[in-house]
């Protein structure tokens, strides 16, 4: 559970901030990038998401530990693999969310007032475009413990997920 509320964590901080970036550009090409983008890391199986990022950070780059759990640098790649996917998708749900609140009276509403861009956002943007974004990651926590049954494996982390790959495939069916 340390290692999924680390990804949570990761995609939480990440996601929104590179959304609210993203809706503030309008740029076409910045917006097609992100869906696709969302689309190949949501696509990609998280076992082939962790063997290149342990090919770059450990093997090429030689910064990061390629296996093991008890120290805070162990957290990085398992954390990232499991984050990226839901980093993409968040940064659709900000993007999208901001812009549709963007584009209510209320938002115009505060800019006719005399508020400035910041002080719009803050207290009428935010509120509710954060609203998709948290029910998006509170339901994604389903989809962080189902990924880390392969990531534990992967990475050599001690767990449920790693002791019910030992035991598929060695059969012992009690154990599962």
């Amino acid at each position: 559970m340390t290692l999924a509320l680390a990804a949570i964590a990761i995609a939480a901080i990440v996601g929104p901030t590179l959304g609210v970036l993203v809706a503030f550009t309008r740029s076409r090409t910045v917006d097609r990038l992100s869906v696709a983008l969302s689309v190949a890391t949501r696509s990609i199986p998280s076992y082939v998401i962790g063997i290149v990022l342990i090919v770059v950070f450990a093997i090429w780059l030689d910064v990061l530990p390629a296996a093991g759990c008890g120290e805070p640098i162990n957290y990085v790649l398992p954390a990232l693999t499991l984050a990226l996917p839901l980093i993409t998708v968040s940064v659709r749900i900000t993007s999208a969310s901001l812009k549709d609140v963007m584009e209510q009276d209320y938002f115009e509403f505060s800019r006719l007032k005399g508020l400035g861009w910041c002080q719009s956002l803050l207290r009428h943007g935010m509120r509710n475009m954060s609203i998709p974004v948290i029910a998006y990651h509170g339901v994604q926590l389903v989809y962080l413990v189902e990924g880390l049954v392969i990531v534990e494996t992967l990475f050599a982390w001690p767990g449920i997920g790693h002791s019910m790959a030992h035991a598929i495939f060695a059969r012992d069916i009690p154990m599962i």
